[in-house]
């Protein structure tokens, strides 16, 4: 599970995009696999959907700031904390000051462990959506 989450968490803003590709099994930034890359025309385009290459969710699909808030409420008892986590949760790149915060005070495998079921499901929806079997 931990590696799920941290693919999902390394899509940290709207800029990133990464693509899964079937025949290598690979995630990546480049919209073909590094086996396509080798035989690819430079002068072809390349397809937004293929049978071997699959966008994979965005920033705003997975939603992280919905799931770091769920944590806060329903985990963090502790009063100070929990306004620390909340004041990072406001800022524009919060992704990895909110994950700093958690190892800082020593949450991360909590939160793993609460919200990975979640990152996970979002995961698995996005698989069987496109054919895909983990």
């Amino acid at each position: 599970m931990s590696t799920i989450i941290e693919l999902m968490l390394s899509i940290k803003d709207r800029y990133i995009h990464l693509y899964y590709h079937k025949d290598t099994g690979v995630f990546d930034n480049y919209p073909v696999s590094a086996i396509e890359l080798k035989q690819l025309d430079p002068n072809a385009k390349i397809s937004l959907r293929d049978e071997n290459n699959f966008c994979f969710l965005t920033y705003d699909e997975i939603d992280h700031k919905d799931i770091m808030r769920f944590y806060i409420k329903e985990c963090v008892d502790d009063t100070e904390i929990r306004k620390q986590l909340f004041y990072i949760l406001r800022r524009d790149n919060y992704v990895d000051a909110y994950i700093g915060a958690l190892r800082k005070f020593d949450l991360y495998d909590e939160f793993e462990m609460v919200c990975g079921d979640v990152y996970e499901q979002i995961f698995f929806e996005w698989a069987e959506k496109n054919g895909l079997n983990f």
